[in-house]
């Protein structure tokens, strides 16, 4: 046992001396690299190793004098850099330089020296900060007045991101900030760039709110933009088409339109107002299109007659189910009526992959023209298990997931339950294609 324990003994110490040896070397190292910056005259770039060298050993006093000498030396540089600045009326170049003062500083503190500055330099400081904020805004009203919207924001938000500004400062920026967003909402609104005037006017809201000047102002231009830029689309019943009759489930075709216009064309976007479904399907009914293939010169006359600027037709080009992977295990079980006699059934576990193939067509019904028509390809898989017995499965002494294995309706309905699956990722896929498409034609 004592044998033991000085073992243990000896290991922790070696561990000791070891990571003592390497922040020994770790430390030397580094100040070796702070003498070096030091005899190039990179003062700032020596005092921050000395810096770390003085966090791994508060005991280095050569490293803390280098520190209070370098440090001073390049507060001196930085200080003539400042003045520099000052008289070239660069007051933003001159604060930024100051900051690297205060960095130094501070981290200098932090092991314990304190690096001195002129006796006036907090008020140098004050009134370059002050300079620098005034020169901002002066700046960013010339901006104003070129129309460069996006330089005199870039201004206005250095201002508030960068400075300490007083309560009257930061309004100040703030209503500047919003003065420049509704300028260009009002620009981008007589260029009949909508969305863009909609969304810059929303800019002016957050920054203002709804109920003030500028935001009542803003909330108007919104108004506006949505009246005379929102586009209609009308979607028509898709079909499926003769090649895919027999395969397709059937009634799918009919699902998708559902799902599409009922679930993900449901839900308000802006700038596309999807035609009410009534009135189409009133239209088609009225023209004797129902049932049938719907070609573009019909689709046409439907958004013609309905007044929506676009109308959208598809089908369903091929449909294919799959089995994959299919795996087979013999179960040994006995009879239900006589439980000494056994028998067999099979349970075959495999992969079903539905793939479908749509095709669409986006119709402009003003200008009779396809904006759009393309294909999407869609699949979906899930894992199943079905049970085969020659014979009458329920002469078998079987437990409640056994039996569901042979449960036709349960096969229906796990079916069921992978074509919607597929049908409604091909619907958000659509859905997605036609807004994206409708939205890119409004700037």
């Amino acid at each position: 046992m004592i044998i033991r324990k000085k073992r243990i003994f000896l290991s922790a110490l070696s561990l000791f001396l070891i990571f003592a040896f390497i922040n020994c070397v770790s430390v030397e190292k580094r100040f070796k690299k702070g003498e070096e910056m030091e005899r190039k005259g990179r003062f700032e770039e020596a005092a921050r190793y000395y810096i770390k060298v003085l966090a791994k050993d508060p005991t280095f006093e050569d490293a803390r004098q280098r520190l209070e000498n370098v440090g001073a030396r390049a507060i001196d540089i930085f200080l003539n850099q400042a003045y520099a600045y000052e008289s070239a009326q660069a007051y933003e170049d001159t604060v930024r330089v100051l900051n690297r003062i205060d960095d130094l500083r501070r981290r200098a503190e932090k092991v314990g020296v304190r690096l001195p500055v002129p006796d006036d330099y907090a008020d140098f400081q004050q009134e370059m900060t002050g300079a620098a904020i005034a020169s901002l805004f002066e700046q960013g009203e010339y901006s104003e007045h070129a129309g460069d919207w996006t330089e005199a924001l870039r201004k206005y938000d250095r201002l508030k991101r960068i400075y300490p500004l007083s309560p009257a400062e930061n309004m100040r920026a703030d209503q500047a900030r919003a003065r420049v967003y509704t300028k260009w909402a009002e620009q981008d609104l007589a260029r009949q760039y909508y969305r863009a005037a909609f969304r810059h006017a929303q800019k002016t809201i957050d920054i203002i709110g709804p109920g003030k000047g500028p935001g009542i102002t803003a909330r108007e231009t919104q108004r506006v933009a949505l009246t005379a830029g929102t586009l209609t689309v009308a979607i028509l019943p898709f079909w499926s088409s003769e090649r895919v009759a027999d395969e397709a489930p059937r009634g799918m075709a009919r699902e998708l339109y559902d799902i599409l216009l009922y679930e993900y064309l449901s839900e308000p976007v802006l700038f596309v107002a999807v035609a009410d479904p009534g009135m189409v399907h009133r239209e088609i009914r009225r023209l004797r299109f129902r049932d049938r293939a719907l070609s573009r010169n019909m689709a046409v006359r439907v958004g013609q007659n309905i007044n929506t600027d676009f109308v959208v037709i598809g089908s369903i080009e091929s449909y294919l189910q799959e089995e994959k992977d299919p795996q087979e295990k013999v179960h040994k079980v006995r009879l239900r009526k006589d439980k000494s006699s056994f028998t067999t059934y099979v349970e075959k576990k495999y992969t079903v992959k539905l793939t479908v193939e749509v095709e669409y067509q986006i119709i402009d019904s003003t200008r009779r023209r396809v904006i759009e028509e393309k294909t999407i390809n869609t699949n979906v898989s899930d894992k199943f298990r079905r049970g085969y017995f020659d014979g009458d499965y329920t002469t078998l002494d079987l437990s409640r997931s056994e039996r569901r294995l042979f449960n036709t309706e349960e096969w229906r309905r796990s079916e069921k339950k992978l074509e919607d699956k597929l049908i409604d990722k091909l619907a958000e896929r659509l859905a997605d294609r036609i807004y994206k498409r409708i939205l890119g034609l409004i700037k």
